[in-house]
C-alpha cells in the first residue's frame, strides 16, 4: 500500500507528457548534380522525412539504383539522433551510351532504415612513408546541339548520346576552339592521353562514272595551344572515338587550347569543288599525371599502378585532408611535415574523393519517399491517370466524372512513380515499369486506361532558347527554329525560364527512319517483345493547372452534354494536292457512306485561287460541328498543307492562327493529323497545330491523334483507326489499340499518339437507320425506317452523286419511325447516294443511314413490258389496307371511300416539310 500513491503518480505523469516518436519508417529521397563526398545532418533528414527521427545508427542504409552505398555515420549513441550525421560517395548519373543521362540531370539516393549488416566507409589509417603515382581524369562537354539518328544509328531500346557540342564544316570561318585546365598537372608529365568523340552526318558519293578512290566522308584538323596534334579521317556517320597522346612539355596547368578544323578537300573527279564534310564534335577526355598538390583543387583522383606505398600529398588548407575511395574506405591524412600529408595505399584504378577542410557537398533536394503501395494495391483499376504534383488537383474533377461512370480510378503522382518502380530516378522506364507491374500482377480486371498529366521536354538542360541550338539533318525546320520554310513559328506565349521547365511527365523517344520522336506508345507495349499497345494512352500536353482545367471542361461536356444534329454524323477529309491521299481519302469516305456518313471534302487544288476558299471550308465545317476531322497529306508543326506550295503568299496552309480563330464551342470534332509531325508535344519552345486544337479552351477538338515526327502516312493505317474509333460505344483509346493492333508499321503504331482522355466515346449516332429504295409507280423514292417506336423529332436527308457532292439536302420533322421522301427534282437523273441523320430531342437518341443507288436496268422489250402491261390490268381492284400508325401512306392513292378523319390521321402520319425547298 505505500507505494500505490508513487506508482499512480508516475502513471498519470507519463500518460500526460507528449511521448516522443519512437517509431522508425519511411525512406528519404536525395537528388545530387554532380560528383563528390556528400553529408546530410539528421536535422535535415527530419525535417524532409520525420519518421527516420529514431532510429539505429547501424540499421541506416543508403541505396542508389537499388544498390547499397557505403555511407559513415557520424553518431554519438547507438540511436541515430540531433547533432549525427551520415557521408558518403554520391555520384553524378550517366545515361548508358552518353555522360548526360537523357532524361534526368539528378542522381538518386534513397535512405532508410533496415534490420541487418549495411555498407559502411570505414577508416584505414596511413602507416609507413612513400608516394604512389597519381592521375586524374576530366571528361569536358557541352550539350548545345541536338542531332535526329536514324534507324541506322540507334535501335529501339538504346538511348544514344544525341547531344553535341559544335557542329563543324569545310565552310566554317575559323576553326573551333575551347579552353581548359588541367589542374595540378606534372610539369615533368610525359605523355598526355586525348581521347576525342566525333560523329559524321555527311556522306561522299562519288559519280557513277568515277573509277579512282573516294576520299574519306570526313577530316578533322586537332590541335593542341596551336600545334598539330593529329588529322583525323574516317568514314561513316557512327559515333567514333580516338585516343591521342600529347606531349607533355606542350600543355600546362591552365588556359589550354583545343582547336578543331575541317579542312577544305577537293573533290578527285570536280577540282573546282569541295567535299561536302558536316561532322559533330561531341566530348573530349584527358588523362595526365598529378604531381600531387591538393591545393590545385579538390578534383577527385585516380591511383595509376597497384600502391604498396602511402600516397603523398600537399595540403595547406585547415584541417587534415581526407580521402574518400571508391573502394570503400576513408582514408584521413597523417601529417609528414608542414603542409604535407600521407594516406592509406590503395590499388590500381581506385577513384579517391579528397574533403579539404568543411567541404563536404549538399544534395540538391530532398523529399520524403511517397510509399503509394502500387506494386499490388488491394483493388484492381480500370483507369490509371499518372500526373505532375502540380496538376493533381486540376485533374480531379475528371477522375470524379469517370468514378460516377463506374471507371474505377487511380490518380498517381509521378514522383511516386519514379520513386516505387525506379528507385526515384526521372526517367519513361518508370511509367512502363508502372504499367507492366499493373498489366500482369494487379488484381482482375486489368487496367484499360492511362492518361499523362503534364508536358514534355526533349531538352532538359538548357537555360533557354538559342539559335543553331537543335539540328535537324533532313529537311529544314529544327535547322532553322525561327522558321518552317519563311513561315514564322509560333513560341510558346509563356516561354520557360528554362526549358526542362516542360518537361513534367518526360516520354520516350522511338528512332524512327528520320530520327528519334516522342512515343507514348512505348508505355503500353507491355506484352512481352511485341511493340503493340495493350493499354489505351492518352496525354494532356499542358504545364499550368488553367490548361488542365480547359482539357478536363471539354471532355466532360462532351461527354455529358450531348449536342444532337447532323454534324454528329459528318465527317471531314482534307488532304493536298496529291492524288494518291485524295484517292485514299475517297476509300474510306466511300467505306463510311455506307454506313450513313456524310463525308465533307476538302481537297487542295493547284489554282491558287481555290486555297483561300479551302481554308474557309475548314473552318466553317468544323464551327458548324464535324464527328471526326480527317487530314492526310503533307504538313509540319504549325500547319496543313491545303494547296500547291506558295511560302511567299502563305495562301497553302490551315495554321495555328486558324485554330485560335474557330467558334465550335459545343461541337467539337476529334482530329486525325496523318501527316509530319503535326504533335511533336516534346518540343520545349514552341506549339504544334496538335497541342493547339486540344488545349483551345471551348473549342478546338476533344482530342488529337497526330505523329510527333516525319512519317509517310498510311491510308490502311487511317482505314483502321477510323473504322475502330466508329465502332458504337468503343472508348478512342481502345479502338486506337485495336487499330494499331492490325498495323505491321512500326513507325506509325510508335510515332502517332493520342492527346486527350482515352476513356471519350465519340458522340456518334448511337442507331442504325434502314433506308430501302422504293421505286413507285409514279415517282421514285425512299423508305425510311430509324428502328425506334415512338421516334418523334428531326431528320436530315442528303441526296449526292457519284462523286459525294450534294445534289440537295433538306431538313425535316417527323413522328414516326417510317416513312416515305420521294427523290427531289435537283437530284433526279444525277442521284448515287442518300444519307439520312435522325434526332429524338425527347429521347436522346439518333440515328444514322445511307443507301447507295445501284445503276438502274436498262429498259424492257417491248413484248415483256406489253405482258406486264396485261398482267397489271387484270389485277383485282386496290383496296387500302386497315390504318395504323406505322403504316406508310400516299395521299394520291388513297381509298376515297376513307372517311376526313381518317384521311387527316393518314396525313399527320406523313414527314412534314420543316425546311424552305424540301421535296
Amino acid at each position: 500500500m505505500p507505494l500505490a500513491f508513487p506508482i499512480r503518480a508516475l502513471a498519470l505523469t507519463l500518460f500526460a507528457a507528449p511521448l516522443p516518436a519512437l517509431a522508425c519508417s519511411g525512406r528519404l529521397h536525395i537528388e545530387l548534380e554532380h560528383a563528390g563526398v556528400y553529408t546530410l545532418d539528421h536535422a535535415a533528414i527530419v525535417a524532409a522525412q520525420p519518421g527516420l527521427a529514431d532510429c539505429a545508427a547501424d540499421e541506416l542504409v543508403l541505396t542508389q539504383n537499388g544498390k547499397e552505398v557505403p555511407i559513415r555515420v557520424i553518431a554519438a549513441a547507438e540511436r541515430f539522433a540531433a547533432g549525427d550525421r551520415i557521408e558518403w560517395i554520391g555520384r553524378a548519373l550517366h545515361g548508358p551510351e552518353s555522360w548526360y543521362d537523357p532524361y534526368s540531370i539528378n542522381n538518386v539516393y534513397l535512405l532508410g532504415a533496415a534490420a541487418g549488416p549495411h555498407a559502411r566507409l570505414r577508416d584505414v589509417e596511413a602507416d609507413g612513408s612513400g608516394r604512389a603515382a597519381l592521375e586524374r581524369h576530366l571528361h569536358l562537354e557541352q550539350e548545345n546541339m541536338m542531332i535526329r539518328l536514324d534507324q541506322t544509328q540507334q535501335k529501339p531500346g538504346q538511348e544514344s548520346d544525341v547531344w553535341q557540342w559544335a557542329k563543324l564544316t569545310q565552310v566554317d570561318p575559323k576553326p573551333f576552339e575551347t579552353r581548359f585546365d588541367l589542374p595540378d598537372l606534372d610539369p615533368r608529365a610525359g605523355q598526355v592521353k586525348l581521347t576525342v568523340n566525333f560523329r559524321g552526318l555527311s556522306q561522299v558519293n562519288p559519280p557513277y562514272k568515277h573509277k579512282g578512290d573516294k576520299p574519306e566522308d570526313h577530316a578533322v584538323e586537332v590541335l593542341v595551344n596551336g600545334k598539330a596534334l593529329s588529322s583525323l579521317r574516317w568514314n561513316g556517320r557512327d559515333e567514333i572515338r580516338r585516343e591521342l597522346e600529347v606531349p607533355g612539355a606542350w600543355l600546362k596547368a591552365a588556359q589550354n587550347t583545343l582547336s578543331l578544323q575541317v579542312p577544305k578537300r577537293a573533290l578527285p573527279w570536280d577540282a573546282a569543288q569541295s567535299v561536302v564534310d558536316v561532322v559533330m564534335f561531341n566530348w573530349f577526355e584527358t588523362r595526365y599525371r598529378l604531381a600531387g598538390d591538393l591545393d590545385a583543387g579538390a578534383l577527385p583522383l585516380t591511383v595509376a599502378a597497384d600502391a604498396a606505398s602511402p600516397l603523398q600529398l600537399a595540403w595547406r588548407g585547415d584541417g587534415v585532408p581526407a580521402l574518400y575511395g571508391s573502394d570503400g574506405l576513408r582514408r584521413p591524412g597523417r601529417a609528414l611535415g608542414p603542409g604535407r600529408y600521407a594516406f592509406a595505399p590503395a590499388t590500381a584504378g581506385t577513384e579517391l574523393f579528397p574533403v579539404l577542410g568543411d567541404g563536404l557537398a549538399r544534395p540538391v533536394a530532398l523529399r520524403a519517399v511517397a510509399e503509394g503501395g502500387w506494386r499490388q494495391p488491394d483493388q484492381p483499376y480500370d483507369y490509371l491517370i499518372v500526373s505532375h504534383p502540380s496538376l493533381i488537383e486540376s485533374i480531379r474533377p475528371l477522375a470524379e466524372f469517370h468514378e460516377k461512370r463506374g471507371l474505377k480510378v487511380a490518380i498517381l503522382d509521378i514522383n511516386a512513380v519514379y520513386d516505387e518502380f525506379n528507385h526515384g530516378i526521372t526517367h519513361p522506364q518508370a511509367v512502363r515499369n508502372l504499367v507492366d507491374v499493373a498489366y500482369h500482377s494487379w488484381p482482375a480486371p486489368r487496367p484499360r486506361f492511362l492518361l499523362l498529366v503534364g508536358d514534355s521536354s526533349f531538352d532538359i538542360r538548357n537555360d533557354s532558347f538559342r539559335d543553331g541550338q537543335y539540328a535537324k539533318w533532313v529537311g529544314l525546320e529544327l535547322q532553322y527554329p525561327n522558321a518552317f520554310g519563311v513561315i514564322a513559328s509560333s513560341h510558346y506565349k509563356d516561354m520557360p525560364k528554362k526549358l526542362g521547365e516542360r518537361n513534367l511527365i518526360p516520354t520516350w523517344q522511338f528512332p524512327s527512319p528520320e530520327g528519334q520522336s516522342a512515343s507514348d506508345n512505348w508505355f503500353a507495349a507491355v506484352d512481352g517483345d511485341d511493340w503493340h499497345p495493350v493499354v489505351a494512352v492518352g496525354r494532356f500536353p499542358v504545364v499550368k493547372p488553367d490548361e488542365v482545367k480547359a482539357i478536363v471542361d471539354k471532355t466532360i461536356d462532351y461527354l455529358s452534354k450531348p449536342q444532337l444534329g447532323a454534324w454528329r454524323r459528318d465527317v471531314m477529309f482534307i488532304t493536298d494536292e496529291i492524288d494518291s491521299f485524295k484517292k485514299a481519302s475517297d476509300e474510306i469516305a466511300t467505306a463510311l457512306g455506307k454506313e450513313g456518313f456524310l463525308a465533307d471534302k476538302v481537297y487542295a487544288s493547284p489554282k491558287e485561287s481555290q486555297n483561300s476558299a479551302h481554308q474557309a471550308a475548314i473552318r466553317d465545317g468544323i464551327d458548324d460541328g464535324r464527328l471526326l476531322v480527317h487530314f492526310i497529306g503533307h504538313g509540319g508543326r504549325y500547319i496543313w498543307r491545303t494547296g500547291p506550295p506558295d511560302f511567299s503568299k502563305n495562301h497553302d496552309l490551315f495554321t495555328l492562327d486558324d485554330v485560335s480563330a474557330l467558334k465550335n464551342t459545343e461541337r467539337l470534332p476529334m482530329i486525325l493529323s496523318m501527316t509530319c509531325y503535326s504533335a511533336p508535344f516534346d518540343n520545349p519552345t514552341e506549339d504544334s497545330i496538335g497541342e493547339k486544337f486540344l488545349r483551345e479552351p471551348d473549342k478546338g477538338a476533344v482530342a488529337v491523334f497526330a505523329a510527333s515526327w516525319r512519317n509517310s502516312p498510311s491510308p490502311a493505317f487511317s482505314k483502321s483507326i477510323i473504322s475502330e474509333l466508329l465502332t458504337p460505344g468503343a472508348t478512342i483509346g481502345e479502338a486506337i489499340v485495336r487499330g494499331k493492333r492490325q498495323s505491321r508499321d512500326r513507325v506509325l503504331v510508335e510515332m502517332y499518339n493520342l492527346l486527350g482522355d482515352p476513356a471519350i466515346v465519340l458522340e456518334r449516332p448511337r442507331d442504325n437507320a434502314r433506308v430501302v429504295r422504293d421505286d413507285g409507280r409514279w415517282s421514285d423514292g425512299i423508305v425510311v425506317d430509324l428502328q425506334q417506336p415512338g421516334f418523334a423529332g428531326n431528320v436530315r436527308v442528303d441526296w449526292l452523286d457519284a462523286k459525294g457532292a450534294k445534289l440537295a439536302s433538306a431538313d425535316y420533322r417527323t413522328d414516326d419511325a417510317r416513312f416515305r421522301l420521294p427523290v427531289p427534282a435537283a437530284a433526279r437523273g444525277k442521284l448515287a447516294q442518300v444519307r439520312v441523320y435522325a434526332a429524338s430531342p425527347t429521347t436522346g437518341r439518333d440515328a444514322v443511314g445511307g443507301l447507295d443507288f445501284e445503276a438502274r436496268k436498262p429498259a424492257k422489250p417491248m413484248r415483256v413490258a406489253l405482258a406486264d402491261w396485261w398482267r397489271d390490268f387484270r389485277r383485282a381492284p386496290y383496296r387500302a389496307p386497315e390504318w395504323h400508325a406505322d403504316t406508310i401512306m400516299q395521299i394520291d392513292f388513297e381509298d376515297p371511300s376513307r372517311t376526313a378523319q381518317a384521311r387527316q390521321q393518314a396525313q399527320s402520319a406523313l414527314p412534314k416539310t420543316a425546311a424552305a425547298g424540301s421535296p
